[in-house]
C-alpha cells in the first residue's frame, strides 16, 4: 500500500474519480463524503463534516492518514442570493481546508493536494495569451476571491510547519456526468438543432476529469511538487463552435452551427440578462500548463478528441448508435482469440515460401525497405505497430489512402499496386495478429491522426474491438466510404458479431481476393 488518502469532497463530481484512480494505483483511500451510494468500491468511507460550521473537528479523521486531497467546495453560482457572499465562500474553500491542512502538520500527515480554480486568474485572456502561474492573479468573484485567500493561507502553513502543500488550478472540468452549462451544450449539440455558434472563433482551456484526477495522483508524490502552484488542461484550447462540433459527433450527430456576428449574441445577452453566460461562450480563456509537463513531467494520458468522445457517448440514451458486448459475444471473442493467433502462426508458416518471394521482389521493384511500419489505433485506440509489406515510394507523407486520393498523390510502386488490389499487402499483419495487437477480423486499424474516425468510432463502442487485417466495413466498400458511414458499418459488425457474420466477412474477404477488387 502507497499510504491512506483522506479524499475531502469524495461524492462530488471530480472526487468520485479520483478515489477511484487512487485505488487503482494502490492507495487506501478514506473518502469523506456526504453521500455513500457514489463512492467506489474499496474506499473506506466517512462522514463529510459541516464545512460552514466555526470549527471543524478534523482529528478523527486523520488517524492513519499520510496524504490529503481538499476537493470540497463552494462552488461558483451565478447571481448568488446568499446575504454574505464572500463569507459563505470563505467557509469552506478557505477556513476548512485551512484548518485541515494545521490539523494535518501536527499529526504528521506528509502531503496536501488543494483543489483551486483558474477563476483566481480571472475570467478571460486576450487571444494567443494562455495564462501561467506567474500571472497576476485577478479574481473577479467572491469564489475566485476565497480560492486566492486558501492557495496563499495553505502555502504560508506549508512553509510554517514543513507540510508539502500542492495547489492546482484547473479550467473548467468536463467528463461523463459533468452538469451545469457544460451539460447544457453537449445535450443541444447532440440534438442537432441549429445553433448560432458558428461564428464563435474564441479559444477556451478545458481539462477531462480523467486528466486531472491523473494530475493530483502525481501532485501527491512528486518531489518537486511540494510547495508549488500548478495550472493544467488538456493542452488544446478549443473555440465554442469546435467544442459544439466535437460533441456532436461523439452523439452521431453532425452539428448545425449557423454563422450569427458574435455581437449579436453579446447584445442577445445582456437584453435576456445572461450576459456572463454569454461571455463564457464568447470569451477566450487559455491556461498553459507547461509548468506541470517541464517541472512533473506530466502528460495527459487522454487526449481531447478522446475525452470529448467520451463524453458525448456518455449521453446517448436509447436511440444512440453506442453498442456494447453483449456477455455471449464477449465469451465468443475470449474464445475466438487463441483460435486466431494459432491460425496466424499456421499461415504464416504455411506461407513462408510467398512471404519469401514477395520480399525479395519488393527490394527488386524500389529502394528502401520490405515491410512497412505505421502507428495505428488499437483497441480503446492504445497506439501499436502494424506491419505490411511497404507499396509505396519511400518518404510518402504519412497520409491515409483517402486523404492521398484527395489531394491527388500516387506514390505506390508498380508491384506496390498489383499487393494492394490482391490484399498480399496485409500478409505481415499475422505478425500483429500473433502478437494480440490485431484480429484476424474486425474494423480496420485507423491512423492516430483520423481523429474524425476515432471519436465516431468512441461514440459508437467499436474500440472495444480489436481492429482486425479484414473487416466488414473493408470488404463492403474498402475506402469509397464516408467516415461516418464505415463506423455505421464498423457498428453493424459490433451489434451482429458472432460465428455467422465472420464467416460472411472470410466469404466477402476471399471473393475480393479472388478478384482483385482490394485497394487501388
Amino acid at each position: 500500500m502507497k499510504g491512506r488518502v483522506l479524499v475531502v469532497g469524495a461524492s462530488g463530481f471530480v472526487g468520485q474519480v479520483v478515489c477511484r484512480d487512487l485505488l487503482r494505483r494502490g492507495y487506501a483511500v478514506r473518502a469523506a463524503a456526504r453521500r455513500a451510494e457514489y463512492l467506489p468500491a474499496g474506499a473506506e468511507c466517512v462522514a463529510l463534516p459541516d464545512l460552514t460550521g466555526p470549527a471543524v473537528n478534523w482529528a478523527p479523521l486523520l488517524a492513519g492518514v499520510t496524504h490529503i486531497v481538499y476537493l470540497a467546495a463552494r462552488v461558483h453560482v451565478m447571481n448568488d442570493t446568499h446575504p454574505d457572499p464572500l463569507a459563505a465562500y470563505r467557509a469552506v474553500n478557505r477556513d476548512a481546508p485551512l484548518a485541515l491542512a494545521q490539523a494535518a502538520a501536527q499529526a504528521g500527515v506528509r502531503r496536501f493536494v488543494y483543489l483551486s480554480s483558474v477563476k483566481v486568474n480571472g475570467e478571460a485572456t486576450q487571444p494567443g495569451q494562455p495564462l501561467t502561474e506567474e500571472s497576476r492573479p485577478a479574481p473577479t468573484d467572491p469564489y475566485g476571491v476565497s480560492k486566492l485567500e486558501a492557495e496563499q493561507a495553505l502555502l504560508g502553513v506549508g512553509q510554517a510547519t514543513g507540510l508539502a502543500v500542492v495547489v492546482l488550478r484547473p479550467p473548467l472540468v468536463y467528463g461523463p456526468g459533468v452538469k451545469a452549462n457544460f451539460m447544457a451544450l453537449a445535450r443541444l449539440a447532440g440534438r442537432g438543432l441549429p445553433l448560432p455558434l458558428g461564428a464563435v472563433d474564441n479559444r477556451r482551456s478545458l481539462i477531462y476529469v480523467e486528466n486531472l484526477a491523473d494530475l493530483v495522483a502525481l501532485a501527491l508524490e512528486h518531489p518537486a511538487a511540494a510547495g508549488e502552484v500548478f495550472l493544467a488542461s488538456d493542452g488544446e484550447a478549443l473555440s465554442t463552435a469546435a467544442l459544439t462540433r466535437s460533441l456532436a459527433e461523439a452523439q452521431g450527430r453532425r452539428a448545425w452551427l449557423v454563422n450569427v456576428p458574435v455581437r449579436w449574441l453579446e447584445r442577445l445577452g445582456q437584453l435576456t440578462g445572461r450576459a456572463a453566460v454569454m461571455s463564457r461562450l464568447l470569451g477566450s480563456l487559455e491556461v498553459s500548463s507547461a509548468k506541470a509537463r517541464t517541472r512533473l513531467g506530466w502528460a495527459p494520458p487522454f487526449p481531447t478528441w478522446q475525452a470529448l468522445a467520451r463524453t458525448g457517448a456518455s449521453l446517448l440514451e436509447g436511440g444512440g448508435i453506442h453498442t456494447r458486448l453483449s456477455a455471449r459475444q464477449r465469451l465468443y471473442l475470449a474464445l475466438r482469440g487463441p483460435l486466431e493467433r494459432v491460425l496466424a502462426l499456421v499461415l504464416l508458416v504455411l506461407l513462408g515460401p510467398l512471404i519469401a518471394l514477395l520480399a525479395l521482389l519488393i527490394r527488386l521493384d524500389s529502394p528502401g525497405p520490405v515491410l512497412f511500419t505505421q502507428q495505428r489505433a488499437g483497441r480503446g485506440h492504445r497506439p501499436f505497430t502494424i506491419y505490411k509489406f511497404r507499396t509505396m515510394r519511400v518518404g510518402t507523407p504519412n497520409l491515409s489512402t483517402e486523404d492521398m486520393v484527395k489531394s491527388g498523390m500516387n506514390p505506390v510502386t508498380r508491384l506496390g499496386g498489383v499487393l494492394r488490389r490482391t490484399s498480399l499487402d496485409e500478409l505481415p499483419q499475422l505478425l500483429n495478429v500473433l502478437s494480440g495487437d490485431m484480429a484476424l477480423i474486425g474494423p480496420r486499424p485507423a491512423l492516430m491522426t483520423q481523429t474524425p474516425v476515432l471519436t465516431l468510432r468512441e461514440a459508437a463502442g467499436v474500440d472495444a474491438l480489436l481492429p482486425g487485417i479484414t473487416g466488414y466495413a473493408q470488404v463492403t466498400g474498402r475506402d469509397d466510404l464516408s467516415d461516418e458511414e464505415k463506423v455505421r458499418r464498423d457498428a453493424a459488425y459490433l451489434q451482429g458479431l458472432g460465428p455467422a457474420l465472420d464467416l460472411q466477412v472470410i466469404r466477402l474477404t476471399l471473393q475480393s481476393v479472388i478478384q482483385g477488387t482490394g485497394n487501388k
